[in-house]
Formats: structure tokens, sequence, C-alpha cells
């Protein structure tokens, strides 16, 4: 099974088809996205940033969240800004990892806690009041 992934391990380059590594090099910037160094930070901030906006806007009710991704994306937050906290020696790096984790564990956090409100006051409002 392991000599499947070895073409993938210490492979940087996100997409290497002939079209994308040709626009990598006529356009520079975009060989910043075309490494895994740079995209995965973009990837994992957008999920903090997202939920963050809509909960600004108000695009999102709280009946529209999803308890099964939320709490997911909280855990996962929660338990990566612990690993980074551990991992030595500490540097900026280690310690941007722990700022965007955790980002994901309180908007994923509130999420969750508008959830739970919203859910407590519906089941409030179908309860007969004697």
């Amino acid at each position: 099974m392991a000599s499947i992934l070895n073409k993938f391990v210490g492979n940087r380059v996100v997409f290497s088809n002939k079209f994308v590594l040709g626009l990598c090099e006529k356009f520079p910037k975009l060989a910043f996205l075309n490494d895994v160094t740079n995209l995965a930070p973009i990837m994992k901030w957008s999920l903090s940033i997202v939920p963050l906006s809509q909960m600004i806007s108000g695009n999102k009710p709280a009946d529209k969240i999803d308890l099964q991704q939320t709490a997911s994306l909280f855990s996962t937050g929660t338990i990566w800004t612990y690993y980074a906290t551990l991992i030595q020696p500490q540097n900026a790096g280690t310690r941007a990892l722990a700022a965007c984790n955790a980002a994901m564990a309180i908007c994923h956090g509130s999420n969750l806690y508008r959830r739970y409100q919203f859910d407590k006051e519906k089941e409030n409002q179908q309860q007969p009041s004697s």
C-alpha cells in the first residue's frame, strides 16, 4: 500500500499537468498557489473566514447550520490548536498554525452555540404554556 503513495511523498506541487505548469511559468503568482505549502493554509483559513463572514452579514440563519459538520470542524480546530502548542521548537509557523486552528474552533464553536440556542428557543415555543 505504501508503494502506491511513494510518488506523492515529498511532492509539494498540487497540480503537475503540463497546462497548469505552463500557466505557472507564464504567471509566476499562480506558482505560489500551486505549492501545497501555500495552498493548504489558504484553504484552512477559508474554513474560518467563510462562517465568520456569514455570521457578521447574517446570510446564514441558525436553522441552516449543519450540526455534524460544524461540530467536526470545531473539534478539529480544538485538537489541532492544542497539537500546535506541543510542537517544538516553537516558531512563526507553529504559532500561525495555532492561530488558524483557534480561529476555526472559535468560529465553529460560536455557530454550534447559535444552533443550540435556536433549537432551545424552538423547543420552548412548541411546549404549551400552563
